[in-house]
């Protein structure tokens, strides 16, 4: 970290310019995470943040664990949404909008707003951060109480920027989202999905809520967690290795074993199908690979599984394994896929 300590401002400019090394915004991630609460470091990277025109005046003065997982995520290319909620008053907003392409680890590229707002008094405002996965990009993050967070493609996690300091720890999902939870007994965390809330002490946890799904889904890992209905009642308590579902229409909930391997790995950079009935494995494609996947009118592929682990096997290599082990054809034209029968 010497390097950074002696040129700081220099490698913060070159951040906003993008010409920092992988090796260089990894020193200069691991200095910020370390000197946590360092009053020089705060006024830097204020400073700095300021200069991008991505940090409001209003924000800059917010404490150092905003301005840290701000300037965070814009190394990593982790674009988070800010935007300030008023009581009795009509915000004027004006959106940005910008795709970074930053190697990282599990993430390739996502879409992000930055909201600017009026400043008002601090007493009626209320700041929340947006964490975005677009189509086809997986994000990990860590939140302000060092709760880990993996966001699969197409979702969407909110929280309050002062998470952790009020008496319960409440974040919304929307979409799949992988939690390690930061053990606080004092402050139980509880992830909001739909028609479920999720509640924990610390512990290892998959939701799976889109939107256009028939079902929510939540796995558990690691740690015991409750579900509860949007109104607090209980509804039931998973111990590791159970999986419960809830159908959306009927509010049906159904408890089972499972492999929680083959559940939770698009965390880690790939896709594990064990038998998987070939309709989960055409959605889990669409959103890993942002692409449309039509079957012939009239096709059920409900009969046929897939097998298979995938991680950098292109879209055209993942169908043809898919026709070599089924009867079925496929054709790529852009980014739609058909699937069809002989």
């Amino acid at each position: 970290m010497v390097a950074f300590q002696t040129n700081s401002k220099e490698w913060l400019d070159k951040l906003q310019l993008d010409k920092l090394s992988n090796a260089e915004k990894e020193e200069l991630q691991e200095y910020i995470r370390s000197t946590y609460k360092d009053k020089q470091l705060e006024e830097l990277m204020a400073h700095h943040w300021s200069s991008t025109g991505q940090f409001d005046s209003a924000a800059k003065e917010a404490d150092l664990s905003v301005i840290e997982s701000k300037l965070l995520a814009y190394i990593a290319g982790e674009q988070a949404v800010t935007r300030r909620l008023h009581q009795n008053w009509k915000p004027v907003l004006m959106r940005v909008a910008a795709v970074l392409f930053i190697p990282l680890l599990l993430v390739s590229s996502f879409l992000f707003y930055t909201v600017f707002q009026q400043k008002q008094p601090e007493t009626t405002q209320v700041v929340m951060q947006e964490v975005i996965a677009s189509p086809g990009s997986r994000v990990h993050f860590t939140l302000p109480d060092k709760t880990e967070v993996w966001l699969n493609s197409a979702s969407k996690l909110e929280f309050p920027v002062t998470l952790g300091e009020q008496e319960n720890r409440v974040v919304s999902l929307y979409g799949q989202g992988y939690f390690k939870v930061a053990p606080d007994k004092e402050r139980p965390f509880m992830v909001k999905a739909g028609e479920m809330n999720i509640q924990v002490l610390g512990t290892s946890f998959d939701v799976a809520n889109y939107e256009n799904d028939c079902f929510f889904n939540t796995t558990l890992e690691e740690g015991k967690i409750a579900l509860l209905s949007p109104g607090g009642k209980p509804i039931a308590q998973l111990v590791p290795g159970e999986q419960a579902t809830m159908n959306k229409s009927t509010h049906q909930v159904n408890i089972k074993q499972v492999d929680t391997r083959s559940i939770t790995s698009w965390k880690d950079g790939f896709l594990l199908f064990d038998n998987t009935p070939l309709p989960e494995v055409v959605k889990q494609l669409e959103r890993w690979y942002n692409c449309e996947i039509q079957l012939e009118k009239g096709l059920d592929v409900s009969p046929y599984s897939f097998k298979a682990t995938i991680q950098d096997e292109t879209l055209g290599e993942v169908l043809k394994m898919i026709e070599i082990s089924t009867p079925l054809k496929t054709k790529i034209t852009n980014r739609n896929v058909t699937i069809w029968i002989d």
